[in-house]
């Protein structure tokens, strides 16, 4: 899956594309627990992929249950396959603000560098 942001790496690279410090990481985070929560979700539903209520005694009962339990798991574009493309993304924008956060450290860094170098004694 190609999603808007698989593209955003060479914005940042460049540098059009960043956040004030310290946002990029909190967004970060945030992807993550919403990653695991909808790791969750994607468990509760190929759960669903058994259906009863449908009884097991007319055809039209039975194919009915296996229909309903398709969309759930193991089916054409099933909820399961759903939610496993928006782990994907989460997991691509999760990506990228740790990419900006990072180049905000390393940038960081070597300013704290050159300050620290300019001062020492030739």
């Amino acid at each position: 899956m190609n999603s808007p942001w698989s593209a955003l790496d060479g914005a940042v690279d460049s540098g059009n594309l960043y956040l004030e410090p310290g946002v990029a990481g909190r967004c970060a985070k945030r992807c993550s627990e919403f990653r695991a929560q909808l790791v969750l979700l994607k468990n509760d539903a190929a759960a669903l992929s058994i259906v009863d209520g449908f009884g097991d005694r007319l055809k039209s009962g039975i194919d009915l249950a296996a229909k309903f339990g398709k969309k759930a798991s193991g089916g054409d574009y099933s909820m399961v396959q759903a939610i496993d493309d928006h782990i994907t993304v989460v997991l691509e924008m999760q990506q990228t603000f740790e990419k900006i956060e990072a180049m905000y450290s390393a940038s960081e860094e070597r300013g704290t560098a050159g300050i620290n170098s300019a001062g020492s004694p030739l």
